[in-house]
């Protein structure tokens, strides 16, 4: 009998199994293996002996999943057993895990547990069904994976040669102008030396010219002198050449001798290989770890301290609180009614507070506030403890500030020793111009002393950065990135283990990370994270970055946000 290609798994005759004639086949009797025609179906299998009872499926439908379930169905109904073969199985021994027939159940299954085969049919399907989701959920999980670790790959080597290249673009620039320099002051050098060189030079020909010309007279003369012959000395006397070279003195202007090397800046001892060439540094990934909800109209500061507990403040509401972050929610420990406006913690654990008044003050074991240094008539608005317990300053002659300072203003940055005793003052450049207008926040990094200072009554301000001696090292006033094009709001800063410079730009939702050197690494905009108005920032013991946040001024009743942020 000829036949078509299958369909699925099932070879599909060429013409109905039962008249043999109509190749119009639509049925198949599961039960008798018979392809049929839609007449042979209707007039002929329906009126066999039993076969109401038969599974028939629809041609169109037999790579399907109800068929497959139906084929099962009718292959459970006559299952043969795999001991007795003319016997059919009826039930699943559950204690041997297996079909069984009459003969199997009397022999040697007589006390053991069975269930309906369909059941334990129904339950494997079930169980495969669920392992299948589970494969099929692996499979899409490795998948995605796979696809991440192929970009990941694709995105590290092209980031790899790119910055390679740069690597290699950096070296070949520095190589030329290196070369260039070199070659420069060769050149330079030359033109001090050669026309020199080539003037002694003649002058020590015409010298040995004359003493070897002196030299022959002279030995003639010695030999006429030791003749013992008067007449010899007589008449030698005749032609005795009477004449000396012109005596003269040249004076040679040999200026290279009083010409110096020194090498440039960029190759004394104390430069490092950032600043001589470039270096490499991690980008900040900022991944939100939390937020919390304050009771205060903006979070002016945040101090972190090792005993897992925070200071938060907010200079308008007058309010101070010591809390702990926990899961949820902010635990308040103490709550203090004071105007801050900056803190600190020294080396000995105590909290130093400045109000814009004159004093600094330190709360105190019993909760007092009490004086710890006293700066009048000036103001005291900004602190900081550095890694050697150098106590620094930000002074003003009033607060709040006046823009523009006037002429008699006092804007200065002091540093105190852990006795609280003056130790340097900065307040002018090299040419007496005012440093600072409003130096509101100080961190120190590497010998150097980093300054926020604002500059004007809108927040606008800039990061100036001096060392211990006073010499201005380099400002920073924002990025191209910024949200509001050249405006740059800084309200706080903060260094990481790795180095790097955070600042807060309030107006522009956005983290500045700068390297030491003041090159700005990225502009990072933090309002897809959910955080707007960035106002303070503390870095924890955990490296988690802590970013206080203020609030809109259309939002009257707004309570301000803190954010724990990782810095990855």
């Amino acid at each position: 009998m000829a036949f078509s290609q299958p369909t699925d798994d099932a070879q599909t005759p060429a013409v109905c199994q039962l008249c043999e004639e109509s190749s119009d086949i639509r049925w198949k009797c599961i039960n008798c293996d018979v392809f049929m025609c839609q007449l042979c179906t209707t007039k002929i299998h329906t009126k066999l002996k039993s076969t109401d009872k038969h599974e028939l499926i629809n041609l169109k439908d037999l790579g399907s999943e109800n068929a497959a379930k139906t084929i099962c169905k009718v292959d459970l109904q006559n299952m043969p057993c795999t001991v007795h073969n003319d016997q059919m199985c009826f039930a699943f021994c559950t204690d041997c895990d297996q079909p069984v027939c009459l003969d199997c159940l009397i022999e040697s299954h007589e006390k053991h547990k069975f269930r309906k085969l369909n059941e334990v049919y129904d339950i494997a399907i079930s169980e495969m069904k669920e392992l299948q989701n589970k494969l099929e959920t692996c499979l899409q999980f490795y998948g995605n994976e796979k696809e991440r670790f192929e970009k990941l790959l694709l995105d590290g080597d092209k980031k790899f040669q790119e910055i390679k290249d740069q690597i290699l673009l950096t070296e070949k620039e520095i190589k030329e102008t290196v070369s260039k320099y070199a070659k420069e002051l060769l050149q330079e050098l030359e033109s001090k030396w050669k026309p020199t060189e080539n003037k002694i030079t003649s002058e020590l020909a015409g010298i040995q010219k004359n003493q070897e010309d002196l030299t022959s007279r002279e030995t003639s003369l010695k030999k006429t002198l030791q003749s013992h012959q008067a007449s010899e000395i007589l008449s030698s006397r005749k032609k005795l050449d009477m004449t000396l070279p012109e005596i003269s003195v040249e004076s040679v202007n040999c200026d290279v001798l009083k010409t110096k090397f020194l090498s440039g800046n960029k190759f004394e001892k104390q430069n490092t290989r950032s600043t001589i060439f470039g270096d490499l540094y991690a980008v900040p990934d900022l991944e939100l770890v939390r937020s919390y909800q304050s009771d205060f109209g903006n979070v002016l500061d945040i101090l972190n301290c090792d005993n897992n507990t925070s200071f938060i403040a907010c200079y308008i509401d007058r309010k101070l609180q010591k809390v702990k972050f926990e899961e949820n929610n902010i635990k308040v420990e103490e709550d203090f009614s004071i105007q801050v406006r900056n803190m600190a913690i020294s080396m000995i654990d105590e909290i130093l507070l400045v109000t814009g008044e004159s004093d600094i003050k330190v709360i105190s074991v019993d909760k007092q506030f009490k004086q710890f240094k006293s700066f009048s008539p000036l103001k005291a608005i900004s602190v900081h403890v550095s890694q050697n317990n150098e106590i620094l300053v930000g002074l003003t002659e009033c607060y709040p500030v006046t823009f523009p300072a006037p002429e008699d203003s006092v804007r200065r940055v002091v540093v105190l020793n852990q006795d609280s005793d003056l130790q340097h003052t900065y307040e002018y450049d090299k040419d007496n111009k005012k440093l600072f207008t409003e130096p509101r926040k100080i961190i120190t990094l590497n010998d150097n002393i980093y300054i926020i200072d604002k500059i004007n009554a809108q927040w606008e301000g800039r990061v100036i950065v001096i060392d211990y001696g006073g010499q201005l090292l380099w400002v920073y006033k924002g990025c191209d990135n910024n949200v509001n094009k050249n405006k740059f709001y800084p309200t706080d800063i903060t260094s990481t283990s790795s180095n790097s410079i955070l600042i807060s730009d309030q107006q522009n939702h956005a983290i500045h990370v700068l390297n030491p050197a003041g090159d700005v690494i990225v502009c990072k905009d933090i309002k897809p994270l959910g955080i707007e108005l960035p106002l303070s920032l503390s870095i924890d013991i955990n490296g988690i970055l802590w970013i206080g946040c203020n609030t809109f001024k259309v939002d009257k009743d707004g309570k301000a946000k803190i954010f724990a942020v990782k810095n990855g």
